[in-house]
């Protein structure tokens, strides 16, 4: 089988002049401008802006087009689609993610689905986990010590939240129909339940800290370990092979 490649792009967003976002800003539709306006904080509204222009500049690159002339659609659960050719959108899968400074961009010829998570958070992990987890995810947290539980928590969270974007039907899945097994970085599995209609065979899942205050996952619609390439970049302005990514 040929093993698939999977391209992870991230900014850094205070590594993005206010120059730069004007440019930014001439990329969007009005949908995303009006997207854009309805963030509260202006922090926010800087991110989203960054991620939009990461996200067409990255797709007009290998699509040989303008970023401004890309359109999409978005699925019955919100998941963002090229709007075109059939066969090129099918050819070119992609996932945003952001949190704190960094925003992240997975593209893949395959589903794909990526989330990071800002982890220094005063959440009461092992109340979510009750409510919101797959049992055996839940007697593993109980296991460890606080300290270890909030870690282990964002490899789940992280690893499901990558699924149900891979998947495109979001939350509507259930975060108690399916749940991960980590025993180290290299084995990963995930279990489900018959009413998810789907292989776990059929997916591969990398999971990494590319900060200590981050936790990153990935999810790939493919019964192959893919090849993943890494890159730092700022739009329009460098892009450079990525360091310190441990997968």
């Amino acid at each position: 089988m040929i093993q698939p490649v999977i391209s992870l792009i991230v900014t850094r967003c205070e590594q993005v002049s206010d120059e730069l976002l004007g440019r930014y800003s001439d990329l969007m539709s009005d949908e995303e401008r009006q997207r854009n306006e309805r963030y509260h904080f202006a922090i926010d509204r800087r991110r989203d802006l960054i991620a939009r222009a990461l996200l067409r500049t990255q797709l007009a690159e290998r699509l040989s087009t303008q970023p401004q002339s890309l359109l999409f659609t978005r699925g019955e659960h919100g998941k963002p689609a090229l709007v075109g050719n059939d066969q090129v959108a099918a050819n070119v899968q992609f996932n945003l993610s952001h949190a704190g400074d960094w925003v992240v961009l997975a593209l893949a010829s395959m589903r794909v689905g990526v989330d990071i998570e800002y982890t220094p958070r005063d959440n009461d992990v092992m109340a979510i986990a009750d409510r919101y987890f797959f049992g055996q995810e839940i007697n593993e947290l109980k296991s460890f010590n606080k300290s270890d539980q909030v870690q282990r928590f964002f490899d789940y969270w992280t690893l499901k939240e990558a699924y149900m974007k891979a998947r495109g039907e979001g939350i509507s899945l259930g975060l108690n129909n399916f749940g991960f097994s980590v025993i180290d970085k290299q084995n990963i599995s995930i279990k489900m339940k018959p009413c998810l209609n789907d292989n776990p065979s059929d997916w591969q899942f990398l999971l990494t800290s590319p900060n200590p205050d981050y936790r990153l996952a990935l999810a790939i619609n493919s019964g192959v370990k893919p090849l993943l390439q890494c890159y730092e970049c700022v739009p329009f302005g460098s892009i450079k092979p990525l360091e310190g990514i441990d997968l």
